[in-house]
């Protein structure tokens, strides 16, 4: 007789399936669980498990194994624990037992799936695409210590701590930006992996908590992200206190109760250059970039300490309320890179450094109340706090707005219905300045205002060096040769950029769709040879994906492949773009053209 039961992890956690399966996902020769020496044929039960869960199975047959439930769920556990990518995973499973009402040998396992199969390989293109843009960005020059301490810095910079502790898979910490103790190793972890780096995580039940320890030229070593990732979050500020610890070290800091079967019985180097540092400290050319809390610096050095040289001063403190004589102590500025160029804040601006000559400039200005109190750019985004004071008492807010290198600053362009701290205003100023868009009034460029075909197409030539006196005929009966945009249509009809509405027209006045603008900015780039192709698994994070048109979906591909959609959470194919939203399309487009 087989009696059917469910048993459910104490865990609270939901795990990944990758599209491209890593060789160590079903390989269990990188678990660190003690388990492995005891449980017999431990490896052959984790990796059968694990390919049934790749291959989306239903159920597994583990008779032969003679299995206790007890054991299988310490394997179960340990496949959470050491692959991320099974994030859809649930931790609730079935079991059969047989040999008796009373036996415990497990007969067969039947999975539970937080997602439909179709949902999972949405997310697992997703998951898989933002990991690789993480491990692209480490430079393969660096150190196996010096690439866990750039992955350190990235993810804590990048990441905030959940505070409803809800979060505990990589799927969703990657979309939102947050997550609790276990989303946090399990990136960290999968990241490291990636690039070559022996990690794994431990959890000490004592503590309900989970972290690392990276290997590191033969020796293990603690890292716990979180405790370095100050709560609640503080934008742009990493510590490094819990980053290369000894057992002994870690345990100093009230860190108890965690088992392996890996010591880690050395501590680092004394005094080692990133001990103290509160900013992320970024790797540019061969030498780390930080900001020196205490001296109000921006710094460079080798890893080793040695040549230190100060590249910034910060002149300014923040000030207390509105004293001149009171101020805080210490340094409230991120460090970001952007283009080469690093990036930080006073109290009212951020600033570009030059990290080969010094040089600084200001980018933007902060004219509301409060104080800038950090700052860091992820992708190409800007964020910046402002707040009344450091301690975060719920004065904070959170602004954000796009990287385009170019200086931000008040009345830097005439519209007095665009604000520096507007999304699209870099993309704004961009075509402004360089005569591709113009207002509709000295005073308005009406952001919101719809967008007509020809418009767009006119802006599309200019930025492409287009010689109107090129192009006198007109392949569209609706278009009539001599209109301010008739030669930048007809270069694009001859160039197969647009195809008309049908029936010999272009419909020159009628107000430009998304998936229309899409469609010609991704043929336009594909008849330049700008960018990467497309796939449209890029559109898979796009709820309203299926809303597109078929002959619009590769166009869409394009732009989502190479950062050129005016937003990140939905294509809205259907509605009309806005000036603000083409000009973002058409900044972008400039940028991957090198113009």
């Amino acid at each position: 007789m087989m009696t059917k039961r469910w048993l459910s992890l104490l865990c609270a956690a939901a795990m990944t399936l990758a599209l491209i399966r890593p060789a160590y996902a079903e390989n269990a020769s990188h678990v660190v669980s003690e388990y492995r020496q005891t449980i017999a044929s431990y490896d052959e039960i984790y990796s059968r498990v694990a390919d049934a869960v790749d291959m989306g199975a239903e159920s597994l047959n583990l008779y032969g194994y003679r299995i206790t439930v007890e054991d299988f769920m310490r394997i179960y556990s340990d496949l959470f624990a050491n692959a991320p990518e099974f994030f859809f995973l649930a931790p609730r499973v079935a079991y059969h037992t047989a040999d008796g009402l009373f036996s415990d040998i497990v007969v067969d396992v039947t999975f539970q799936y937080t997602m439909t199969r179709d949902e999972r390989e949405a997310a697992s293109a997703f998951y898989e695409k933002e990991v690789a843009r993480i491990v692209s960005s480490v430079p393969g020059e660096l150190s196996d210590a010096e690439k866990a301490l750039y992955v350190h810095d990235l993810l804590i910079s990048a990441y905030a701590y959940d505070e409803t502790e809800s979060i505990y898979d990589t799927y969703t910490f990657l979309k939102t930006r947050t997550g609790v103790c276990q989303a946090y190793s399990l990136l960290y972890m999968r990241v490291m992996r990636e690039i070559g780096v022996e990690c794994a995580v431990v959890t000490s039940s004592d503590m309900r908590h989970a972290w690392n320890i990276v290997k590191i030229g033969g020796r293990w070593y603690h890292v716990d992200l979180v405790y370095d990732d100050p709560r609640p979050d503080r934008v742009g500020r990493v510590l490094h206190d819990y980053f290369l610890l000894s057992d002994d070290e870690i345990r100093a800091k009230d860190h108890v109760g965690w088992s392996s079967t890996v010591k880690c019985p050395s501590p680092w180097q004394k005094d080692p250059l990133w001990r103290g540092v509160v900013s992320r400290m970024l790797w540019i050319g061969g030498r780390w970039y930080f900001i020196r809390n205490s001296e109000r610096q921006v710094c460079s050095a080798l890893i080793d300490g040695s040549d230190l040289r100060t590249l910034y001063a910060f002149e300014d403190r923040w000030m207390v309320g509105d004293s001149t004589t009171r101020y805080w102590v210490g340094t409230y500025s991120g460090l970001s890179e952007w283009g080469g160029i690093l990036y930080v804040n006073t109290a009212d601006e951020i600033v570009t450094i030059d990290p080969k000559t010094g040089a600084a400039s200001v980018y933007l200005r902060e004219e509301e109340e409060g104080d800038i109190y950090g700052s860091v750019i992820v992708k190409d985004t800007l964020d910046y706090m402002t707040a009344a004071t450091p301690n975060l008492d719920g004065t904070q807010h959170v602004h954000s707005v796009v990287v385009t290198g170019q200086v931000r600053s008040p009345g830097a362009i005439p519209f007095d219905d665009v604000s520096v701290t507007d999304p699209f205003y870099d993309a704004i100023r961009f075509v402004y300045e360089r005569g591709l868009f113009n207002g509709i009034s000295n005073t308005k460029f009406a952001p919101g205002a719809t967008l007509t075909r020809a418009m767009f197409v006119t802006v599309l030539g200019r930025l492409c060096g287009v010689d109107p006196a090129a192009w006198t005929t007109s392949s569209f009966t609706d278009v009539a040769p001599g209109l301010w945009y008739s030669a930048y249509v007809e270069w694009a009809a001859q160039n197969g950029i647009v195809n008309g509405v049908g029936g010999g027209l272009f419909d020159p006045l009628g107000e430009l769709t998304k998936e229309q603008m899409m469609k010609i900015v991704a043929t336009c780039g594909g008849m330049l040879g700008l960018g990467v192709p497309g796939d449209p698994e890029d559109l898979a994070v796009f709820g309203d994906r299926e809303m597109l048109a078929g002959w619009a979906t590769d166009g869409a591909a394009w732009c989502a492949a190479n950062d050129l959609l005016p937003s990140r959470t939905e294509l809205d194919p259907k509605n009309t773009a806005n000036r603000a939203e083409a000009a973002s399309v058409i900044a972008g487009f400039s940028r991957l053209a090198g113009k």
